[in-house]
């Protein structure tokens, strides 16, 4: 998973030391945990690892600033692009279990995958072949376009979605039963020493539908690396196919694997190894393909211009109808609050209109003592570099509030994790509009600069509307 879901399992061990939570959280260790539910789990992460150590020097140098973040996290977004991220529940809906954190929201994943779940727009695609070989296809057009103009990130979450959906075609994912249980524990038997990437194609075009080719050959490949062990336990692989097409978990295939799992697990963990290291060079082949069309050299962006707002939808008004602002996502420092709730304000029939300009603002009602903020999505993010100067503003108003409530700069480095964070005096409870602003030096470890709206201490209401990010020349 994303770090941002092991913050929230730090967090939650924190809170741990109360005796009530303490119940509840071994009831969801105990309701969640299954290894099950998570199918071809860290190999994600590996196979990427992997893939991306087999480029040739000069395209890991290209990718450098984006790689552990492709390895950490864009690899998983087919993965994360779910309603129930931000949601009760931890995916199931129990209500015994914490909030997952709204990662589809920070990373903007349903953008990159084409398809919003919660809109119900755009176009998904089974993580399952046929269809997954189309997917791999499509975001290696969409990978190489970003590349080829410039837009390194944006090449970069496109290259992890479509080795998401590489990774996913050879571990059976049409095959529920083996997919679930089909797992490398000896993940650094994954390796691709020696091997040389090869070219998909002259043009993106030839690459992309090279590629659908390609991963075909490596879902037939793993269909045949499995065919002699499940033919040892009675059911050949084509009747596990059939089995699996008429009921997601057959018990017949579900019996096969359990013997394998039981009579033969070095040879199921062999096959499932041999399995990885096929999809790594599979992976290693696009992404090298892909890098084929970049922008070569890369060029930086040029420094943001001074004394120019700078940030995406600063007076909140523009968005579709998800409950969030475009660019904007809400993050909960307690996993396990009930009560607290940011909304995306629309003013409408009460006399006093909480919005200081235009129709919306940013609303947080009964924050929790640990905290609870709206913030800037990564995509959105501003691009920042060492030396420069910053200010930021809002304007916000608190009413009946105990806690502070401030504007913060976030500075974070190539891994997106914060290096540094600016804070402003807090707002005055006195149901008044009021500016805040603080101002920041770019540290030398700092590439991006995002935007938080702060709240917290268990009582009242903050709102806040329009934001500004100013270079400072």
């Amino acid at each position: 998973m994303c770090r941002c879901l092991c913050a929230a399992s730090r967090l939650i061990r924190e809170q741990s030391r109360h005796a009530s939570v303490m119940l509840v959280l071994a009831a969801a260790i105990v309701c969640y945990s299954a290894p099950a539910a998570y199918p071809w789990a860290g190999e994600h992460h590996r196979i990427t690892d992997v893939a991306f150590a087999a480029l040739p020097s000069e395209e890991q140098e290209y990718l450098r600033a984006e790689r552990s973040i492709l390895v950490e996290c864009y690899c998983t977004f087919p993965d994360i692009n779910w309603p129930c991220y931000g949601q009760w529940g931890s995916g199931t809906g129990d209500p015994r279990a914490p909030r997952m954190p709204d990662t589809r929201r920070l990373w903007e994943v349903s953008f990159y995958t084409g398809w919003d779940p919660v809109l119900q727009k755009g176009k998904g695609y089974p993580h399952a072949p046929p269809q997954s070989w189309e997917a791999a296809e499509v975001s290696f057009l969409r990978a190489a376009h970003a590349l080829r103009e410039g837009r390194l990130e944006d090449g970069c979450r496109y290259l992890g979605v479509m080795l998401h959906y590489i990774q996913d075609s050879g571990s059976m994912p049409h095959v529920q039963p083996i997919h679930r249980n089909f797992h490398v524990k000896a993940t650094e038997a994954i390796r691709l020493e020696g091997y040389a990437p090869r070219l998909l194609g002259k043009t993106a075009e030839e690459a992309s539908q090279n590629l659908s080719a390609r991963v075909r050959e490596l879902t037939e490949w793993t269909e045949q690396r499995l065919g002699g062990l499940f033919e040892s336990v009675g059911v050949p692989i084509e009747d596990t196919k059939r089995l699996s097409a008429r009921q997601l978990m057959a018990p017949a295939v579900i019996e096969a694997v359990t013997r394998l799992q039981t009579e033969k697990p070095a040879e199921l963990e062999a096959a499932a190894t041999d399995c990885a290291n096929q999809c790594a060079r599979a992976c290693a082949d696009a992404i090298h393909s892909a890098l084929a069309f970049a922008q070569k050299p890369y060029v930086p962006p040029e420094p943001n211009p001074p004394d120019v707002n700078l940030v995406f939808n600063p007076s909140l008004e523009n968005g579709e109808d998800d409950d969030c602002p475009a660019g904007w996502v809400v993050n909960w420092l307690d996993m396990l609050d009930r009560v607290g709730r940011a909304a995306w304000y629309r003013a409408g029939t009460h006399w006093e209109k909480h919005v200081r300009t235009g129709n919306r603002s940013l609303l947080i009602l009964w924050p929790p003592k640990k905290g609870l903020q709206w913030q800037q999505t990564w995509p959105r993010a501003i691009r920042v570099r060492p030396g420069e100067k910053y200010r930021g503003s809002v304007w916000g108003k608190a009413a009946a509030t105990e806690g502070p409530s401030h504007l913060a700069l976030e500075l974070a480095g190539t891994d997106y994790r914060p290096v540094l964070t600016a804070k402003s005096d807090p707002l005055a409870a006195n149901g008044q509009w009021q500016r805040l602003s603080i101002e920041t030096l770019v540290p030398e470890s700092a590439r991006w600069l995002r935007v938080v709206l702060h709240a917290e201490g268990g009582q009242g209401a903050a709102w806040y509307d329009d934001v500004e990010v100013l270079r400072i020349p």
